[in-house]
């Protein structure tokens, strides 16, 4: 356990807290801060992650496989995940 008496972040004071070893407090203001920056970086990863699926799924659609590799059995969770994260569900 450690003390930590300074934001992580901006080195602000904050109210001393005991913390297990890794883990670090942010202020109030860093925090909303940060927030915002990992819903931008969680959004560019699910753009990401929706466009490459959607393009292994056109592939498999048009081609029939992906590469060498038969690829029937996993269209449909392709197809699952892709309507979870919120792309097009065609």
């Amino acid at each position: 356990m450690m003390k930590q008496t300074t934001c992580y972040s901006c080195d602000k004071p904050i109210e001393p807290e005991w913390l297990p070893e890794g883990e670090f407090i942010v202020c109030d203001e860093c925090s909303s801060d940060t927030d915002e920056k990992t819903v931008e970086k969680l959004q560019e990863q699910i753009n990401t992650a929706k466009k490459y699926i959607e393009h292994v799924i056109g592939t498999i659609k048009r081609d029939g496989h992906l590469g060498t590799i038969q690829t029937d059995w996993i269209l449909p969770d392709l197809e699952k995940a892709l309507a979870a994260i919120g792309g097009d569900d065609d």
